[in-house]
């Protein structure tokens, strides 16, 4: 902790302040600013004026030279000084002493170069919101780890996460990545918090609900539309986290987090809120964890999850379209360009204009790569991408891999994150819809044991048992 709190400024072309004597008296007249109370103008050692407030407050002014300035006329400019022994009489100062400067003196600019208060505030907030971020993380792996399985990550994690991370993981890898499974760690904490909302608004928001019934047409449809409202998984995150408010309170984190990150200017307010959203956010997360154990998924919960994480993997999809569609457009016209360009060189002759440099063209669109659905013999045809499989296709891939002809089972791993996945498709649905054709016993789980001795889970159809 400093032994001062200081708060500076570099304060440009005020309206009617031409020195710093005057610039001093035009701070100490403001009874807004001293609220009520008359500080003293004394003098440094070099005979320099400066002002003393209470508890110790101390205000000064240095003239900066702007003769030197290459782009602007700057008639004056300041570094305006202010140190406190004291966090308390500092913080709300700073607020009254910038609008005095901004409404009264009329500087056309006003830059921050030290806020002892903000870094302090930031330092006492940024163990809080670690404190929360990890506690959630924890209660991730623990909850969908139990109720979801090893793969829990490619279950429930969206396509676009899925890729931040892996982006991460290349980038930030550290000793401990070779030990451990790293994926969650490398999660942003508006991500962790979707972790949590795509599971607590399936059926939680009425709007969701209101849809459904609009697309009900049958009793039995609507049977099934009360089972998931009264469901466990669905009562469960509507309970613990959607009934709490926990939504609204990890983006209220998540905005002075953000702050934190990117060194803002704070006031004492957000400390309070920081603290207190820090102790709810606990209160909440640790209570649902508590209660870990009573949730029991039946099929058509599962069923109804799977649907929830497709939903929001074609939602990505239609994005990623878009994207690539605009990406498309500026290849097109920046290729429409070049190629513009260079007929008119050619019009112009060989040497006509020329500055003797190599030309450069960019990448040619020759169309689209059409991605198989079936192949009798197994290669990449596309990275993990977005497309939600159904489970007829599934049947049919797996159908198609068991008669591959260089293995003699398929494992369950390796089907789903490479042979489907290098389909284009999204790895987290894939892997929760096996797991429902496993339930049905539409597909077989079993132990495989490999040539090197270990078992390995591996997936066949029921009429190819051996």
């Amino acid at each position: 902790m400093p032994s001062n709190f200081i708060f500076e400024l570099l304060c440009i072309d005020p309206e009617d302040i031409n020195d710093q004597r005057g610039f001093i008296h035009a701070i100490s007249y403001s009874n807004d600013v001293w609220n009520g109370r008359s500080p003293i103008i004394t003098k440094d050692k070099n005979g320099l004026e400066f002002i003393k407030g209470e508890s110790g407050l101390t205000v000064s002014v240095i003239n900066v030279d702007t003769s030197k300035i290459l782009t602007d006329l700057v008639e004056a400019a300041f570094v305006l000084r202010v140190e406190s022994p004291m966090f308390e009489p500092l913080e709300p100062f700073r607020q009254r002493l910038l609008r005095h400067l901004s409404d009264k003196l009329r500087f056309n600019h006003l830059r921050v170069l030290q806020d002892d208060i903000s870094s302090e505030i930031a330092n006492q907030l940024y163990p809080k919101i670690n404190a929360v971020e990890n506690l959630l993380r924890r209660y991730l792996i623990k909850f969908f780890f139990q109720r979801v399985g090893m793969s829990w990550w490619e279950v429930t994690a969206t396509p676009k996460m899925i890729e931040k991370v892996k982006a991460r993981q290349r980038n930030r890898s550290n000793q401990f990545s070779y030990f451990i499974n790293s994926d969650i760690e490398f999660a942003d904490f508006d991500d962790l918090g979707l972790l949590i909302y795509k599971q607590s608004t399936g059926f939680n928001e009425p709007e969701k609900v209101l849809e459904r019934l609009s697309h009900i047409e049958t009793l039995e449809e609507l049977r099934e539309l009360k089972e998931n409202l009264e469901g466990n998984y669905t009562k469960y995150f509507k309970t613990f986290f959607r009934d709490k408010n926990f939504e609204r309170l990890w983006k209220e984190m998540s905005k002075i987090r953000n702050k934190v990150a990117h060194q803002a200017t704070f006031f004492h307010s957000e400390l309070r809120k920081g603290i207190e959203l820090s102790a709810e956010l606990t209160s909440i997360i640790k209570d649902a964890e508590s209660h870990i154990d009573e949730i029991v998924l039946s099929l058509k919960e599962k069923q109804a999850i799977h649907q929830a994480a497709a939903e929001v993997v074609r939602e990505e999809q239609e994005e990623a379209a878009v994207h690539q569609v605009h990406d498309l457009n500026g290849q097109r016209s920046q290729q429409a360009a070049t190629e513009e360009a260079a007929a008119l060189a050619a019009t112009k002759g060989p040497d006509a204009g020329s500055d003797h440099r190599v030309k450069l063209t960019g990448p040619k669109i020759i169309g689209k790569i059409k991605l198989e659905h079936k192949t009798n013999s197994y290669r990449d045809t596309a990275p993990p991408g977005y497309r939600v499989i159904t489970a007829e296709e599934i049947l049919d891939e797996l159908h198609d891999a068991l008669h591959l002809n260089f293995t003699t089972y398929v494992g369950l791993k390796w089907f789903v994150t490479q042979y489907l996945a290098n389909k284009g498709y999204a790895i987290g649905t894939t892997y929760s819809l096996v797991n429902i054709l496993i339930e049905q016993e539409h597909i077989e789980l079993y132990d495989y044991e490999s040539s090197e001795g270990y078992m390995i889970k591996a997936v066949r159809l029921p009429a190819e048992e051996d």
